[in-house]
């Protein structure tokens, strides 16, 4: 095709046609109407002599040639915004949506300050929090998703960067006249408790990691695991049971309802590192550097060289 008779605006439409397969959320996105992005994607359909989406119920059905446009689109917009940013780079002037998938319990104790320090630096962009999943990582290759944080290190994609950003101490949160509240536990203390887990997609998905740690013959069960904090924590505080998690998330919880119990390990097996995940492809992108820098100053302590 001679690109001198195509119109290279088009491309940012179909871009995000790609990532939404819907024109109503393509419109939204791009801020204009939904019979203005139909009348676009007839356009491109024209020019690139291909349906491009199929119309279900559901939404739109890639045909091939948008699969593999889907795949190397994001790549060029993406080289094209660093060399345009260049070494200027100042964060002020960035627009658009930042994309991050997050595990359950650093959307629930660092998500807030997280976008509170890039919209400081960067008030012209939005941001959207999602849940960490295992689609993440395919979706940060395919430019759905811009960057992840969650354990470090995963098994995913060598296409994918992982920066380590910080590092989250477990210990045990437990209902506020828990018998053990605010008492500090060995770690093979705790398996004698009835436990409860927080499921992080990619990580312990097919089982709770702790448990690996006992030294008792006989594994007892977790008695609760879930991919969300709420009804855990609803679960606690008519029990004994308790919750494994980061100390940091006692800061965002009620402190009339519950408590920490400590867990001392010699091993330090209850310490976990936390990454930024992202596209290698921006390893040298000064906006990419930037988030690293403002994610590693909220999560202590501080991992990374700048």
């Amino acid at each position: 095709m001679d690109l001198s008779d195509f119109d290279l605006n088009l491309l940012k439409t179909l871009l995000i046609l790609l990532q939404e397969k819907n024109t109503n959320k393509a419109a939204e996105r791009l801020n204009t109407s939904q019979p203005a992005v139909s009348r676009t994607l007839a356009k491109l359909r024209n020019k690139l002599d291909d349906p491009l989406f199929i119309r279900q119920s559901r939404g739109l059905k890639l045909t091939p040639k948008a699969e593999e446009l889907a795949i190397h689109l994001p790549k060029v917009f993406s080289e094209l915004e660093m060399v345009l940013q260049g070494k200027s780079f100042e964060p002020a002037r960035l627009s658009g949506t930042i994309k991050i998938a997050m595990n359950g319990f650093i959307i629930e104790t660092h998500g807030y300050q997280i976008c509170q320090a890039l919209t400081k630096d960067a008030p012209n962009i939005d941001i959207e929090l999602h849940s960490f999943s295992q689609k993440t990582a395919i979706e940060l290759v395919n430019g759905e998703l811009d960057l992840a944080i969650s354990y470090y290190p995963l098994d995913i994609s060598k296409e994918l960067r992982q920066v380590p950003i910080g590092r989250f101490t477990f210990d045990c949160i437990c209902r506020i006249d828990h018998p053990l509240a605010n008492q500090k536990l060995d770690m093979q203390e705790i398996f004698t408790y009835p436990l409860a887990g927080l499921i992080v997609p990619e990580f312990n998905s097919k089982t709770m990691l702790a448990t690996k740690f006992s030294e008792d013959e006989i594994l007892k069960k977790p008695m609760l695991r879930c991919q969300h904090v709420n009804p855990i924590l609803k679960a606690i505080e008519s029990s004994d049971m308790l919750f494994i998690a980061p100390q940091s998330l006692m800061g965002s919880l009620d402190q009339t309802k519950y408590a920490l119990i400590k867990v001392e390990d010699h091993l330090k097996r209850h310490e976990m590192k936390i990454a930024l995940t992202y596209n290698s492809k921006y390893m040298n992108s000064a906006k990419f550097n930037w988030i690293e820098k403002i994610t590693d100053n909220i999560l202590p302590p501080k991992m990374t060289r700048h």
